[in-house]
C-alpha cells in the first residue's frame, strides 16, 4: 500500500490510512487521480500538451494536468486567466516564473519546462508535475511541526532562496502555500519553492512607487510600507514561516489587514518559548533575528540564515552566529516620505 500524498509505502496491509499525513492508502499511485474532470479535457496546446484534468486555481491562473505527447510524461500546465492576458503588467508577472527558472537550476525550486500561448492569446507555462501537498496544507492539518521535522524543511527553503538571491532574484511572497512538499519513494520530504510571479529581478523594472505586492501575514515592514526591498525582506518572510511552523500560529493576526501591517511595523513578535516552552533556544534566537524590524538588524543575507540553520542541525561546525543588533532600539525607520506618513497612521491603529 502507498500514500498518494507523501508516497510513503507500507508493507503492512492492515494500514488503511497513512500515519504520517492521514491520507487513505491505495494499492498504486495510478489509483489516486491527481486531478478533477474539466471541460478542457482533450484540448491540445502547441500541438504537444494534451489536457487531462483540472488541478486548481489561483487569483490569476488555473492549473491543469496534461500529458506531453513528445515525452509521454505528465506535466502541470499553468494558464493565465483570459481576463489578465491583455494586461501587459500581469502578463509579465505571470511569465516571470519562466525567467526565474532560466536563471536557476536548484533542486528546491520547481522546474519550468516550457511556455507558449493558447489560441485565445492567454500565455501558459509548463511545470514539472509535483505530487504531494503544500506546507500550508500540512500546517492547516497538523497545526505545528516538531523541530526535527521543521528544521530540514527550513534548510531547504533557505537554500533555494539563497540561490535566488545570489542570482539577483527576490521572491517577495515567501509563505507556506508557496512551498510544495514531495516525498520521493518514501524518502524524506523535499521542498519545492513555487510562484515567483511577484519576484523582483535584478534586470527587471522597479515596482511602481506605492505598490505593495505580497501576502499581508508574511510581509516585512519595508514591503508593507512600499519601501525598497532586498534579500532581507525574504529573510523576514521566512522568519514568519518558521514561526508558523513551530508555534502553530502566526506572530501577528487580526481580522483587519491594516492592523496586521501595523503589527509588522511596530509590534515585537512574542517569543517562541512563550507559546512552545522548551523549544531549543538556538532556534528561538534564529527566528527572533529573522523577525527584527530593521532590515539592518536581521541576518545580512539568506545565506547567513542558512548557515546558522546548518549549525543547529550539526551539518556545519560551530555554534550559530546570529546577527548583531546594529541599531537600537529595533524600530522600523521608513525610507520614503509616503512610508513615513503611512507609519504614523499605522501606529494609531494599535492599542
Amino acid at each position: 500500500m502507498i500514500c498518494p500524498r507523501c508516497h510513503r509505502g507500507y508493507a503492512d496491509r492492515s494500514y488503511a490510512f497513512c500515519p504520517d499525513d492521514g491520507a487513505r492508502l491505495v494499492q498504486s499511485l495510478s489509483a489516486a487521480p491527481p486531478a478533477q474532470p474539466t471541460r478542457q479535457f482533450g484540448a491540445v496546446l502547441e500541438d504537444r500538451y494534451v489536457i487531462q484534468g483540472f488541478i486548481g486555481a489561483g487569483g490569476m491562473s488555473r492549473v491543469y494536468l496534461a500529458v506531453d505527447s513528445h515525452t509521454k510524461e505528465q506535466v502541470a500546465i499553468k494558464i493565465l486567466n483570459r481576463s489578465f492576458a491583455a494586461d501587459r503588467t500581469q502578463r509579465e508577472r505571470f511569465l516571470r516564473e519562466l525567467e526565474v527558472a532560466a536563471e536557476l537550476g536548484h533542486p528546491n525550486i520547481i522546474r519550468v519546462l516550457d511556455a507558449g500561448d493558447r489560441k485565445d492569446g492567454s500565455p501558459f507555462i509548463v511545470l514539472e508535475l509535483l505530487t504531494g501537498e503544500s506546507l500550508g496544507v500540512l500546517l492547516r492539518r497538523e497545526v505545528a511541526l516538531s523541530e526535527a521535522v521543521a528544521l530540514p524543511l527550513i534548510r531547504q527553503a533557505a537554500s533555494a532562496l539563497a540561490a535566488a538571491h545570489a542570482a539577483g532574484i527576490i521572491h517577495r511572497d515567501v509563505k507556506p502555500d508557496n512551498m510544495f512538499l514531495v516525498r520521493p519513494a518514501g524518502g524524506p520530504r523535499v521542498i519545492k519553492m513555487m510562484d515567483f510571479g511577484f519576484a523582483k529581478l535584478r534586470s527587471g523594472p522597479t515596482t511602481a512607487a506605492g505598490l505593495v505586492l505580497g501576502t499581508v501575514p508574511y510581509m516585512a515592514p519595508e514591503q508593507a510600507l512600499a519601501d525598497p526591498v532586498d534579500g532581507r525582506t525574504d529573510v523576514y518572510a521566512l522568519g514568519i514561516t518558521m514561526y508558523r511552523m513551530l508555534a502553530g500560529q502566526l506572530p501577528f493576526s487580526s481580522p483587519d489587514d491594516v492592523v496586521v501591517v501595523a503589527q509588522h511595523a511596530c509590534t515585537e513578535a512574542p517569543r517562541l518559548s512563550t507559546i512552545r516552552p522548551g523549544i531549543d533556544r538556538r532556534i528561538e534566537a534564529l527566528v527572533a533575528t529573522a523577525l527584527r524590524k530593521l532590515p539592518g538588524n536581521r541576518f545580512d543575507s539568506m545565506q547567513s540564515l542558512l548557515e546558522d540553520v546548518e549549525r543547529i542541525l550539526g551539518v556545519r561546525p560551530g555554534e550559530p552566529i546570529g546577527a548583531p543588533l546594529r541599531k537600537t532600539p529595533d524600530v522600523y525607520e521608513p525610507v520614503n516620505p509616503a512610508a513615513r506618513e503611512a507609519l504614523k497612521f499605522l501606529r494609531r491603529q494599535l492599542p
